[in-house]
């Protein structure tokens, strides 16, 4: 790759911070380099690069690296002060620019790096294990003149700046997709790096919109009742008030055994609308309202005891089936979404998610989201995507949702605990039931176990549901 030059700072008054960057390597301080975990298809392992003086980088940054004689997406995952001493330096390559900065919370590559320090893992292994597949080749780089600029100065510009700038001033929204840049201006990185240093344009990456979006029809009743309606049109007008008046189209036709002329029919004469909405891929069937149960004594104690906790603590929970566990879960959930808080519920097997989630959406709605390995690839990157969103919301999962990257976790609930299935003995990182490690040591507030009188070693409070 072209070796990307050094803007002169004092012809062009950038701020102060980048010249303490430049006179700090004109000083003489060591060179610095970053891994990275490139965006690239058999990439087994951690690449290092090299820091330019004049680029500030931090674990969880978006990068543009070159690999081979393309340049492909990055995620910084740690920074080095020296290299291993089988690596020559004249082989390591500089990164060519900062994608969006901040994409990951900062503590999230610390929990990752404390992981495979606990159970002896390179950290490659454990990134794999919690990152979504294809995250950064589904995303996509933008560049955006920033708002509110003064009158420019653009004489000093190099021609490549200058050609850029005049693309995003003419674009409506002055916004471009970077392979788009690329592709119109020469020496595009070149003329993109003085206009970021001057502070003009903003780089940012933006997750695509699904290509093609999960629609589905749902029924809304408007009139219960009409004087002409036939019986058989009558039934179906009954049985979409009973279920709440909204229902999804084809579970509507299916327990009404009708087909979809009769609806039609009750659209014709203002009983019912058709509303095309947009769902989450593999989101199930819209749920009848659920509202707070009356708690018994001694679930009112367990809650009680969750709602007072102080920092991190764990709770055992002991209840055997139907003893109303999951009703503690979901009323000490509620006030921590009220709060702007989330949520992570895990269960020992995919086939358990379900019903559990059912539960929860009727009480929840939309603030309830699946995350396991048995989703495709797109479902999971849309679940990652909303989870960083930072939005209060609730995740259910198997083990490897623990690795959610919920920036406010106030709960972690471990279902049926007892399950050997929390429990792995291959691949690498072998990671156990989640509170007995660093993996949820920040956060776990909560486990559970079905079994009456299960002793756990340990300062747990304990609490029991009959």
């Amino acid at each position: 790759m072209e070796n990307l030059e050094t803007i002169d700072n004092s012809l062009l008054k950038v701020p102060a911070a980048g010249l303490r960057l430049s006179e700090a390597a004109a000083s003489g301080w060591g060179q610095r380099y970053v891994e990275v975990l490139v965006d690239c298809p058999g990439a087994q392992d951690l690449y290092t690069y090299a820091l330019p003086a004049d680029l500030s980088v931090q674990p969880g940054d978006i990068l543009s690296v070159p690999f081979g004689s393309q340049q492909i997406g990055g995620i910084a995952i740690r920074l080095i002060d020296r290299l291993p001493a089988d690596i020559n330096s004249s082989h390591i390559r500089p990164i060519e620019d900062v994608v969006s900065q901040g994409f990951f919370p900062a503590e999230f590559w610390q929990l990752l790096q404390r992981v495979a320090d606990y159970y002896h893992t390179p950290l490659m292994s454990v990134v794999r294990v919690a990152l979504p597949p294809g995250l950064l080749g589904r995303s996509q780089r933008r560049i955006r003149l920033k708002s509110g600029l003064p009158p420019l100065d653009t004489a000093l510009l190099h021609p490549a700046a200058l050609q850029l700038l005049n693309l995003l001033q003419q674009q409506k929204s002055h916004d471009y997709a970077w392979q788009y840049l690329q592709r119109q201006v020469r020496s595009a990185s070149r003329g993109l790096r003085q206009l970021l240093q001057l502070g003009w344009v903003e780089s940012y990456l933006e997750a695509p919109a699904a290509v093609r979006p999960k629609l589905r029809q749902a029924v809304i009743l408007v009139s219960s009742t009409a004087p002409s309606v036939s019986p058989r049109q009558q039934e179906v007008l009954d049985v979409l008030k009973r279920r709440g008046g909204d229902m999804w189209l084809q579970e509507l036709l299916q327990v009404c055994n009708a087909s979809s002329s009769i609806v039609k029919t009750l659209v014709q004469k203002g009983c019912v609308v058709l509303q095309q909405r947009e769902v989450l891929r593999a989101e199930s069937a819209l749920q009848s309202a659920d509202r707070p149960q009356t708690l018994t004594s001694a679930q009112s104690a367990a809650l009680a005891a969750i709602q007072s906790t102080p920092g991190y603590r764990q709770i055992l929970l002991h209840g055997v089936t139907g003893s109303g566990k999951t009703e503690v879960y979901l009323q000490a959930i509620a006030p921590l979404l009220a709060q702007g808080q989330s949520a992570l519920v895990l269960v020992p097997e995919i086939g358990l998610t379900p019903q559990l989630t059912d539960r929860f959406r009727a009480r929840f709605g939309e603030s309830v989201r699946v995350y396991h390995s048995a989703l495709s690839d797109g479902e999971r990157y849309d679940t990652w995507r909303q989870m960083l969103s930072g939005t209060p919301q609730v995740i259910i999962g198997t083990r490897s949702a623990i690795f959610a990257p919920l920036p406010q976790l106030g709960l972690i609930v471990l279902d049926e605990e007892h399950d050997g299935s929390f429990k792995q003995d291959q691949p690498a990182p072998c990671y156990q039931r989640p509170h007995r490690c660093p993996v949820a040591s920040r956060t776990c507030r909560l486990s559970a176990d079905s079994r009456l009188g299960h002793a756990r070693a340990g300062n747990l409070g304990e609490y029991a549901v009959y």
